[in-house]
């Protein structure tokens, strides 16, 4: 047997889509409950996001908004717990069933709330097309790298190591974490912002749809060694 481990954000699917989402509900719930106007506000996050206010977007809002700084604790909430909007890509969802159809065993391991990323898993319809969703900050605090978490993961589909790839965006959290348990990595850059791929990833690909050739070939190699 084989298998795949696959990290979910910026991996599966476009993390900034689920971003977006956010920031749309909140928008609806403030023209709601204090009639500050709907694309205005939608504007004024995507704006914060783009321009140096990452993780401080509600604060540039209610700044710019004239809100009490008192309302973010309620706009996480809002967004923490919207029902995303958000859509599984064509060739993700294809090659999914292509790797299952083939044998391979596959299990989603992701980082974050898992409150909030089952929301997520929900929302693209994930669970019908893999053998298991793991979320790692159940198993380890903070998730990946740490090892328990793939050892959920790997424990899931019943496989050692060596027999499962790893195939996420993160040089540390996904490629460095598998690493250290003998997994060989594939690291994926459809969605990567900026900056150079990991040099520690056994293989680097620049779309789904190469994944599969790409692991067979890795194992492949696994067995010669062996």
């Amino acid at each position: 047997m084989r298998g795949i481990i696959f990290d979910l954000d910026d991996t599966l699917y476009r993390r900034a889509d689920f971003v977006r989402s956010g920031f749309e509900a909140i928008a609806r719930y403030l023209a709601h409950s204090w009639r500050r106007e709907q694309d205005a506000v939608f504007a004024s996050l995507m704006a914060a996001h783009t321009n140096g206010w990452e993780g401080r977007e509600f604060q540039a809002l209610c700044e710019a908004h004239r809100l009490p700084q008192g309302l973010v604790p309620t706009l996480i909430s809002v967004f923490r717990t919207h029902t995303p909007s958000v859509v599984l890509p064509v060739d993700v969802r294809t090659t999914l069933q292509q790797l299952r159809q083939s044998g391979w065993r596959l299990v989603v391991l992701t980082n974050g709330d898992p409150e909030v990323q089952r929301r997520k898993v929900t929302a693209l319809g994930i669970e019908a097309l893999v053998d298991g969703v793991v979320f790692a900050e159940a198993h380890a605090t903070g998730g990946k790298p740490d090892p328990a978490a793939f050892q959920a993961a790997l424990g899931c589909m019943r496989l050692s190591p060596s027999r499962c790839i790893c195939v996420g965006d993160d040089p540390l959290c996904d490629i460095e974490g598998a690493r250290r348990l003998g997994m060989r990595t594939i690291q994926t850059t459809a969605y990567k912002k900026c900056g150079s791929p990991s040099g520690n990833a056994d293989a680097v690909v620049a779309s789904m749809i190469e994944v599969p050739a790409c692991a067979q070939l890795l194992l492949s190699e696994t067995a010669d060694a062996a």
